[in-house]
C-alpha cells in the first residue's frame, strides 16, 4: 500500500511540475519517463542500501507516533482547555488537575523523543563506551 500511495504522490508531483495532464494522449506519450522517474531512484538507493526502507519505518515509527500520540493530544487539550478563544466545554475535563496532566505528558513525549533519538544517533552507546572506559 505504502508503494502504491508513493507511485501515485510522485506521479502528480512529476506531472505537476513538467505541466503535463493526468490522462490523456500527452500523458500517454510521457508515461514510461514518469514512471521510470517515480522507480528508478528509489531503486538505486535500496540497490546501494537494503535496508535503508526497514530504516525509515524505524525513524517513522519512533518518531511519528510520539508526535501523533504523546504530542498531539496534550496540544488540543490544551489549546481547546485554556486557548485564546475559550469555549464552554462540551463535557467535563476527562483527566483531572487540570494543567498538570497535561505537562507530564509533554515532559514523558519529550523524554521519549529524546531517548529515541540518542539511540538512533548512537549516543546512548558511546556514553556507554566512554564509562567503560574510566577507571574508578
Amino acid at each position: 500500500t505504502s508503494m502504491i500511495g508513493f507511485i501515485y504522490g510522485l506521479l502528480d508531483a512529476w506531472t505537476d511540475l513538467f505541466q503535463l495532464p493526468s490522462a490523456g494522449e500527452r500523458f500517454e506519450k510521457y508515461k514510461p519517463a514518469l514512471f521510470a522517474a517515480c522507480l528508478l531512484p528509489p531503486l538505486l538507493f535500496s540497490l546501494n542500501n537494503p535496508r535503508l526502507f526497514l530504516e525509515a519505518l524505524e525513524y517513522g515509527g519512533a518518531f511519528g507516533v510520539s508526535t501523533l500520540f504523546l504530542v498531539l493530544p496534550p496540544i488540543m487539550v490544551w489549546n481547546q482547555r485554556y486557548g485564546d478563544d475559550q469555549q464552554s466545554l462540551t463535557s467535563p475535563p476527562m483527566v483531572p488537575l487540570g494543567k498538570i496532566p497535561l505537562g507530564s505528558l509533554w515532559k514523558v513525549a519529550g523524554t521519549l523523543i529524546l531517548e529515541q533519538g540518542g539511540d538512533k544517533l548512537g549516543v546512548w552507546e558511546a556514553l556507554r563506551q566512554a564509562m567503560d572506559q574510566i577507571q574508578f
